[in-house]
């Protein structure tokens, strides 16, 4: 095991997210504020133990596999959230370590869940950090394994696939990883600089700025304590539509790029996508004509909170605990099911469910006929029997990680409602969760223990569960 370049890379990360720090410090000492020292704390402590550990291995081999490659993928979330944490702690704005991590693993995993009751109280500099967390984290893990590990011999468009698992069968960006980095950049910074044009006929341009940050990376994270619901409904049909944009595939937008129409349209995750947000809208919808609400106000609701919950955005619109309970369990059951493939969304994601759904099919044919081939299709391609056995483990593995999350939460202290809502909502980078972590409320009051299996029921769900788990395999540690 390469244990000096592991920490030269990860003191090489520091140094950057040192650099992000200088951001809220500016905005900070724009605004008069006097948080913009703790900021400074905390950009210096990052950035001297960052130089530490890179300068002190900068000599070190550069031969590494894929076990120092998985190391760095988890250790940096864990490591950017830990100093990501840092200016909450020294601004007093927090009142412990726990919550502070809490807070900054949720930024950069994009979650969006909060310890934070009164979020309009925190200075500007905080709620910018907050917002930008969500703006790295959202392009972070594709921009490292795209990117940043392939340099390194850690595999090229493997390590795309890796974490975007089934997306786009036999269709890619570019042969070159550097050419397909670059376009997945280029187009989260337009979805982004468009959100941020769209957002200022009703926002001022701090608040257009945090909030395009936290829409298009799915992130959920808002300067006031009402969401979405603090601004005029104009703002609301706009992250609806940049939503859904944050959770289309990254590819489809390079199809826009190139002109190729016709294959958005033909896109089978994409059209799926758009059904169940069609489908779950309207029954919520009407749930909510049946409770005498307004017309436009029972579609815009509706819609809004579908997407922002498919989307594992995290917004709301109104309190979805006051609807009935039917409606709480077609919230749960979207929010499980995540976005698209190669987004910034999480969850367990729309190419997965459609793929088991089709699985189901192909199984009862080769009951009736055993000798019969029959494949399962996305986008015209045959999928391998050995992507649908990975695609299983992983459906599996997730319900697995999510029960166990839930029957912890519930050994906590938390009632049932409260943990199965809690633990998806972490699990699946979703945001708000159900009863005492619902929409009108927070995580703030958790016990210890159930925070830090909050955060790191984030951190699994961000990296899609295997490069985590892969750290607790013997197989993984075995001398080689």
């Amino acid at each position: 095991m390469n244990i000096r370049f592991i920490l030269y890379i990860l003191g090489s990360l520091l140094c950057l997210e040192s650099g992000l720090l200088i951001i809220p410090l500016v905005v900070a000492l724009l605004y008069g504020e006097p948080v913009w020292l703790p900021i400074l704390y905390s950009s210096a402590i990052t950035l001297i133990i960052g130089w530490i550990f890179a300068y002190s291995n900068k000599n070190c081999s550069k031969e590494i596999g894929k076990r120092e490659g998985f190391i760095i993928v988890g250790a940096v979330w864990i490591v950017f959230a830990f100093f990501g944490s840092l200016p909450f702690v020294f601004s007093g704005c927090v009142s412990s370590m726990t919550d502070a991590f809490f807070e900054a693993m949720s930024g950069f995993t994009t979650t969006g869940s909060t310890i934070i009751r009164d979020i309009e109280v925190l200075p500007h500099g905080l709620l910018f950090w907050r917002a930008l967390m969500h703006f790295t984290g959202g392009i972070g893990i594709l921009v490292l394994c795209i990117a940043v590990l392939p340099i390194f011999g850690i595999g090229s468009m493997n390590i795309y696939q890796a974490e975007t698992s089934t997306v786009s069968i036999g269709e890619k960006f570019s042969p070159r990883i550097k050419d397909t980095a670059k376009r997945v950049f280029r187009i989260y910074l337009i979805i982004t600089a468009s959100c941020i044009l769209f957002y200022l006929p009703a926002m001022d341009f701090f608040d257009a700025v945090c909030h395009a940050f936290s829409t298009t990376a799915t992130g959920g994270f808002s300067t006031r304590n009402a969401s979405m619901g603090d601004f005029p409904v104009y703002t609301q049909y706009v992250t609806i539509f940049f939503m859904i944009l944050g959770s289309c595939p990254f590819v489809l937008f390079f199809y826009v790029w190139k002109r190729e129409f016709g294959k958005i349209s033909q896109n089978d995750e994409f059209r799926f996508y758009l059904i169940i947000i069609l489908i779950a809208s309207l029954f919520i919808c009407i749930g909510l004509l049946i409770n005498k609400q307004g017309f436009e106000s029972s579609i815009r609701e509706s819609v809004f909170n579908v997407v922002s919950m498919i989307s594992t955005t995290g917004y709301v619109v109104g309190d979805y605990m006051q609807w009935s309970p039917p409606m709480w369990l077609i919230i749960f059951l979207i929010a499980f099911i995540g976005g698209c493939a190669g987004s910034t969304s999480g969850g367990l994601k729309v190419v997965r469910l459609l793929l088991l759904i089709r699985m189901i099919p192909m199984q009862l044919k080769k009951i009736m006929y055993q000798n019969a081939i029959v494949p399962v299709k996305l986008n015209k391609h045959t999928v391998t029997e050995d992507r649908m056995y990975r695609i299983l483990a992983f459906f599996v593995i997730f319900l697995c990680i999510y029960i166990a999350g839930v029957f912890i939460l519930v050994i906590c202290g938390l009632n049932f409602t409260t943990a199965a809502g809690t633990s998806i909502a972490c699990l699946a980078n979703t945001g708000p969760g159900l009863d005492l972590t619902g929409p009108s409320n927070n995580f703030g009051h958790l016990p210890v223990a159930a925070k830090w299996i909050c955060s790191f029921l984030m951190l699994f769900g961000r990296l899609e569960v295997y490069s985590i788990l892969i750290l607790f395999s013997p197989a993984f540690w075995r001398k080689q």
